[in-house]
């Protein structure tokens, strides 16, 4: 869980990210010569274009889709197998 909500924090922060970059290597006196404000609320749109962008893939990618099971960890031959999801149980 940690490691999704760091993701979406990188997500959001990298357009400021690349931004500060670009700012940077133009040179601080060229960007002050044209005397305008920064694009923060551009910036703050596209990072949260970007995470929603982010919640809809990881929808669509993830899970076993709506016939799936989980299957929690399980024994077989003396060994942990991790859980998961999977396909439904065969009906004998």
């Amino acid at each position: 869980m940690i490691r999704r909500l760091i993701m979406e924090l990188f997500l959001f922060l990298l357009p400021f990210a690349l931004y500060g970059l670009y700012w940077r290597m133009i040179g601080r006196a060229a960007a002050t010569d044209d005397k305008k404000s920064h694009p923060w609320v551009l910036l703050t749109i596209v990072g949260l274009v970007l995470v929603i962008l982010s919640f809809v893939w990881w929808a669509l990618s993830d899970g076993a889709g709506p016939d799936g099971v989980y299957i929690p960890d399980h024994m077989e031959n003396g060994e942990i197998v991790p859980g998961g999801f999977g396909p439904p149980p065969q009906a004998p």
